[in-house]
């Protein structure tokens, strides 16, 4: 059995019990700069992130057909995939992801169920 691996680090301490035969130094050394690049990356303010998403998306920010079209392309799907799925028509996914139509709770649970959501974020 290997023996367990203690990396001291600013962020924390990482410990490992590596399975099978690893080189101990070249995965202690990974990982140091793995942590290290970390501690150099700059972190953005999440207020800095939703104003440049509002200036990019205007009056359709954060509204039930942001996130429809948002959790369908995480999904990897088309509004055409989407619609086969789910039995409502493509041009009318279309509607609700420009909020020219109301989702309505069967359809937003409908659809919620597809794409792995909350059915409240799309109503």
């Amino acid at each position: 059995m290997n023996q367990a691996l203690t990396i001291r680090h600013d962020l924390g301490d990482v410990v490992l019990r590596p399975s099978g035969q690893v080189n101990r130094e070249r995965l202690e050394k990974m990982i140091r700069s793995t942590l290290d690049q970390y501690l150099e990356e700059d972190h953005v303010p999440a207020n800095m992130v939703h104003d440049a998403a509002k200036r990019r998306h205007g009056d359709h920010y954060q509204t039930a057909g942001y996130y429809l079209c948002l959790y369908r392309q995480r999904a990897g799907l088309t509004q055409a995939e989407l619609a086969e799925q789910t039995g409502i028509r493509q041009h009318h996914l279309s509607e609700m992801e420009h909020n020219k139509r109301p989702l309505g709770k069967t359809n937003a649970k409908k659809l919620a169920n597809i794409l792995d959501c909350d059915y409240r974020k799309l109503l």
